[in-house]
């Protein structure tokens, strides 16, 4: 669900459904993307929030380089406020 802008090395990293990775599939890289946090802010902290990032880190922690995980606080791709947990 992240936007973070519309040079091709930002674009890789946005949202690949929502994004522009249809238009540009051939040349953006390849990324491993997780379920957004289903946390709010005014909510208790859930495990399971990030079931979907320790899946992904479990099965490609061999191949990951770095993990880019959104602000608390999204501007352009919405605005979305985790518990500060996440």
């Amino acid at each position: 669900n992240g936007y973070h802008g519309d040079t091709f090395g930002a674009m890789a990293v946005c949202d690949p459904v929502n994004g522009m990775h249809g238009m540009f599939r051939s040349v953006l890289a390849q990324h491993i993307f997780v379920d957004a946090p289903d946390c709010r802010e005014d909510e208790l902290w859930q495990a399971s929030s990030i079931a979907s990032l320790e899946a992904a880190l479990r099965k490609h922690h061999q191949h990951l380089a770095a993990v880019i995980i959104e602000p608390i606080v999204q501007g352009a791709g919405g605005m979305r406020i985790y518990c500060a947990e996440y």
